[in-house]
C-alpha cells in the first residue's frame, strides 16, 4: 500500500473523561462535517461509537471516518503533558493547498513527526512555521500576549487547524480583559511577547517557558487566565455528552 494522502481520512479528537462522555461533541462533529467537505469526503452519520471510560480519568479520543472502507475508528490514548511550563522548537509547517491546509486528515504524519522532533530535542511541543511566522503546533493552538495586554492568534488563512478548545478560550477572553486579535505572529510579535501559550483538547493550557533555547517573557496572566476558563468549561456538566443515543443521556 503506498503513502495514503489527506482525503484517505477524516478525524478528530475529543476529550472522554472516566465515565466515556465526551466533551464539546456538537462542536468537534461540526468541524468533522466540516473538514470533510473541503476534502470531498461524502461522511455519513456517525453511527453509535461507544467511548470506553476507564473508571480513572480524562483520556483522548481520536475519531476518524475512512472512506474508502466506509469505516468509523476510534482510538484512545493518555492525556499527556497538560496545563504546565513547556520548552518549544520551531519547526516547518505541513503544507498542502488552501483548501486542504487547517483540515485534520489522513496524511498527518507531518504533524506526528514534528511532535516527534521536538521530543527528540528534549522539548514537549513543536511550533509550526510558514513564511517566517507560526501559524500553528502539532497539538494545540498558540496564543501571543503582546505587552499590552492584546492577545495575538494567527488568521485562519495562515492554515492551521482552529482548535476547539482555542475557540472556547479564544471566545472567553475580551469579557476577562485580553481583547483577541488576529494577526501574523512573526518573529518580532513573538520575541517582544509577555507570555506565550498553547491551547488543545489535550494539551489545555501550557506556557511556552522557551523557544529554540531562547527565553520568552515571564507574565504568566495569559496561561492563568486560559486554565481558568478550561477548568471551568471542563466542569461544567453541559459540556459532556454521550455519542450514543443508547447510552442515555
Amino acid at each position: 500500500m503506498g503513502v495514503q494522502g489527506p482525503r484517505s481520512e477524516v478525524f478528530t479528537t475529543v476529550r472522554a473523561d472516566a465515565k466515556g462522555n465526551v466533551a464539546d461533541w456538537p462542536a468537534h462533529l461540526n468541524r468533522l462535517q466540516a473538514h470533510a467537505k473541503r476534502l470531498r469526503i461524502a461522511l455519513p452519520e456517525p453511527p453509535s461509537l461507544e467511548v470506553q471510560g476507564d473508571g480513572k480519568g480524562e483520556t483522548l479520543v481520536r475519531i476518524g471516518f475512512q472512506p474508502e472502507t466506509e469505516a468509523w475508528t476510534v482510538t484512545q490514548r493518555p492525556l499527556g503533558v497538560h496545563n504546565e511550563d513547556v520548552d518549544a522548537i520551531s519547526y516547518p509547517a505541513p503544507r498542502w493547498n488552501e483548501r486542504t491546509n487547517g483540515c485534520k486528515h489522513g496524511q498527518w504524519e507531518a504533524y506526528n513527526e514534528a511532535k516527534e522532533a521536538a521530543e527528540q530535542a528534549g522539548c514537549d511541543v513543536a511550533l509550526l512555521v510558514h513564511d517566517h511566522a507560526i501559524v500553528d503546533a502539532d497539538r494545540a493552538t498558540p496564543m501571543v500576549l503582546d505587552e499590552d495586554g492584546t492577545v495575538w492568534m494567527a488568521p485562519v488563512g495562515d492554515g492551521g487547524v482552529e482548535g476547539i478548545a482555542a475557540a472556547v478560550v479564544e471566545a472567553a477572553l475580551p469579557a476577562l480583559g485580553f481583547p483577541v486579535v488576529r494577526g501574523r505572529l512573526n518573529e518580532r510579535t513573538v520575541a517582544r511577547c509577555a507570555e506565550m501559550v498553547v491551547v488543545g483538547t489535550g494539551m489545555g493550557a501550557c506556557r511556552i517557558d522557551t523557544i529554540d533555547g531562547e527565553t520568552l517573557g515571564d507574565s504568566m496572566a495569559l496561561s492563568q487566565t486560559c486554565q481558568a476558563v478550561l477548568r471551568e468549561h471542563f466542569t461544567n456538566k453541559a459540556t459532556w455528552s454521550t455519542m450514543g443515543q443508547e447510552r442515555g443521556a
